[in-house]
């Protein structure tokens, strides 16, 4: 049995971000639980505001509430590896969040540059804007690369695909990468 504990963080958010609260409220933070506990009050406060649809919760775990440490950063780069950013262009950092902050940022922030293929955010944890190495040496060396790309299907309905993969991928992780995605897109069209 985990001896992991749980935390339900949420209330009325000022809009569908969902990481601002709204004008004069606060988040809410219910706990420390259990998994199971956690679970069983999420259900409990969610099914009292499911008519409000600027009312969230979230199911964190102790770790993820506990300190600030992810970063949203990126910006517009001067090609599709998104390796180098455009010129005249400077690297965007924003934060520290904790996890669910950062995750609703970076929607707010991908959602304003939907439009343009070259601009591109990543979540980091652990990440040091003055560009030290980052304590955790993972972090410092591998991240995960998350991009949604949308189709435009016939009759003009829109399909999006979200992939997230590690960084950096050998050849032969590239190789399998790309067969698992087509096995999968092939399913997903049947």
């Amino acid at each position: 049995m985990s001896s992991q504990r749980f935390y339900v963080i949420g209330g009325e958010y000022a809009d569908t971000s969902f990481t601002d609260p709204a004008q004069g409220s606060k988040i809410e933070k219910h706990g420390p639980f259990s998994e199971r506990e956690a679970k069983d009050f999420w259900r409990s406060i969610t099914g009292k505001t499911v008519d409000n649809a600027m009312i969230r919760y979230f199911l964190k775990a102790e770790e993820e509430i506990n300190g600030k440490v992810y970063w949203v950063v990126g910006g517009e780069y001067a090609d599709s590896k998104f390796t180098k950013l455009a010129s005249g262009v400077e690297l965007e950092v924003y934060g520290p969040f904790e996890k669910w902050e950062a995750l609703g940022f970076w929607r707010g922030l991908t959602s304003k540059t939907v439009d343009n293929a070259m601009v591109r955010y990543d979540i980091r944890k652990n990440y040091n804007p003055d560009g030290t190495p980052a304590a955790d040496s993972k972090a410092a060396t591998s991240r995960n690369v998350t991009k949604s790309i949308e189709v435009t299907l016939p009759g003009g309905r829109l399909a999006t695909l979200t992939l997230s993969r590690p960084d950096p991928l050998t050849s032969a992780e590239i190789e399998s990468f790309t067969k698992e995605i087509e096995a999968a897109a092939h399913k997903l069209a049947s």
